[in-house]
């Protein structure tokens, strides 16, 4: 594989590569990512391979091991658990504040976006949990805070990481239910109603939470 002509730098365009490639799966956790090999594979030199995993390893998505060199982060209960306190502390607060502030046009065209995703109308399942993740986000959006929307879009990575790997595992056993919670929190928008939104928003992510704990 040969890294392309690009204005960008060549540690991003490392970083970019080998950060899709652990975010979808292509690079499985444990897996050891050797430098030698690397700078070969991407024809480029050592440099910027290293720059790159540093760079990865402060998100969390890859580890060194003394001795023994870089290797994709694994994926444990503890990360999973850690990510969805995260995330109910931050959504449950953010769509409270954000509850009366929303966009009644820009949730409608969300609300058809996400329908037309629905379990069975679209092949990809894993389209439908993107159409889900943008729920998610018009959240963050809406209230107006771009530094914590920026913490959570950093969250983002992990959580569609942790998914992907979590679906090959299983398919299917999430969506419908996933489906109807995502549905009940755009109906708690659109009424405007902060309780009932918090409770939406609180009630999904235990959920996800749940499942992930029977299938680990």
């Amino acid at each position: 594989m040969k890294l392309g002509n690009s204005s960008k730098s060549k540690k991003t365009i490392v970083y970019e590569n080998l950060k899709k490639r652990i975010i979808h799966n292509t690079l499985k956790p444990g897996e050891p990512l050797n430098e030698s090999n690397l700078s070969k594979e991407l024809k480029t030199s050592k440099t910027p391979i290293r720059e790159a995993l540093q760079q990865l390893q402060k998100e969390g998505l890859v580890e060194n091991i003394p001795g023994k060199g870089s290797f994709v982060s694994r994926i444990s209960f503890q990360d999973i658990r850690e990510i969805h306190e995260i995330r109910e502390i931050l959504e449950c607060e953010a769509i409270k504040r954000a509850i009366m502030k929303v966009d009644k046009e820009k949730l409608k065209l969300l609300r058809e976006r996400f329908t037309s995703s629905e379990y069975g109308k679209e092949k990809s399942e894993l389209s439908f949990f993107k159409s889900g993740d943008q729920i998610h986000t018009f959240i963050f959006e809406t209230l107006g805070n771009t530094r914590l929307t920026e913490i959570y879009k950093g969250l983002q990575d992990h959580i569609v990481r942790n998914r992907i790997y979590f679906f090959n595992q299983s398919p299917s056993a999430r969506s419908k239910e996933s489906f109807q919670e995502h549905l009940e929190i755009l109906d708690a928008m659109e009424a405007q109603d902060p309780e009932r939104a918090e409770k939406a928003v609180r009630n999904h992510l235990r959920n996800s939470l749940e499942y992930l704990k029977k299938i680990l």
